[in-house]
């Protein structure tokens, strides 16, 4: 019964955070008027003796930045991860749970995929492992066949007019789904990249470079397998059809990637099940049953009737 929260309590918590974000806006602003008008004052004061004062104004400035910052992240933002949380691992697990079809969800905010797991499959640019990230965690059970998707974000160090920066490569969620099919598995990598995908975001690509029969689909994707038999065997006409139907479904970038008995399917979108505050709890159901359309339309690239 932990795991369960009922619409009036999340509400209360995203109204106090509202308040909070107000109250914080309204304080930032006068603030910044009062700021000013001492600006103003030490400037006068250091025309007229030629003191230090315009200095003091702008450390005063830069200083009240960061408490203002600070608090933000101590008032509201910690107000907002809380409601978040609870939005995620309560209320939006029991919202798909209620899809027909799922089953045995579960929420870990800070798991995700390894660096090595991205790596592995290919499936996006791993990046640095220092710099990358996944979090929000949601596995369970749809229609018979287990998942897992959550957020990752990989990056790199470039270097650029001198200087070393840190170059966002994906931002997006993953999904895994296990055991697709018991009578066929994938003989090594299956790679299908979109080719926007493909130009700046795709992770290594396996060494056959694979041309099916089906002209729309090799306009649109790149594939690369590690055994040219195997591709085809799983690139079956009914399977390419429905991959054109989830990328033309989904509102991103997709590449996918066949191994074993595992489909591993990335879009380059924004985090997922995230809360929002400016609608009412009640009002943000819809976009929950959007976002698990994902997971149900990576499955059914699985089924090739």
């Amino acid at each position: 019964m932990e795991n369960i929260i009922n619409e009036a309590e999340l509400e209360k918590m995203r109204e106090k955070t509202k308040k909070l974000n107000k109250i914080f806006i309204i304080l930032s602003v006068i603030s910044f008027l009062l700021y000013i008008c001492f600006f103003c004052y030490m400037v006068k004061k250091g025309s007229s003796s030629g003191s230090f004062s315009i200095e003091i104004a702008v450390f005063a400035g830069i200083l009240l930045i960061i408490i203002a910052i600070i608090l933000w992240f101590v008032i509201v933002g910690s107000s907002y991860n809380k409601f978040n949380y609870e939005f995620k691992s309560k209320y939006v697990v029991q919202t798909i749970n209620n899809i027909e079809g799922f089953d045995d969800l579960k929420y870990y905010q800070e798991n995700g995929f390894t660096w090595d797991d991205i790596r592995n499959t290919a499936v996006v640019d791993c990046g640095d492992k220092r710099y990358f990230k996944s979090e929000d965690l949601l596995f369970g059970i749809y229609d018979n066949v287990r998942f897992k998707i959550s957020d990752v974000m990989t990056r790199k160090m470039v270097r650029r007019d001198k200087k070393n920066r840190i170059k966002e490569i994906f931002s997006g969620q993953v999904i895994c789904l296990f055991q697709f099919d018991e009578m066929k598995m994938s003989n090594g990598h299956v790679q299908i990249f979109e080719n926007e995908f493909l130009s700046n975001m795709s992770g290594w690509e396996a060494d056959n470079e694979i041309y099916t029969e089906n002209e729309a689909f090799n306009k649109r994707f790149s594939v690369y397998a590690s055994d040219e038999h195997n591709a085809y065997y799983i690139l079956t006409p009914q399977r390419m059809e429905k991959i054109i139907s989830f990328a033309d479904t989904i509102d991103g970038q997709v590449s996918l990637v066949f191994l074993d008995d595992k489909l591993f399917v990335a879009v380059r979108n924004e985090s997922m099940f995230d809360a929002d505050l400016s609608e009412p709890v009640k009002e943000q159901t819809a976009k929950i049953i959007k976002d698990a359309e994902f997971i149900q339309k990576a499955k059914e690239i699985l089924v090739e009737q």
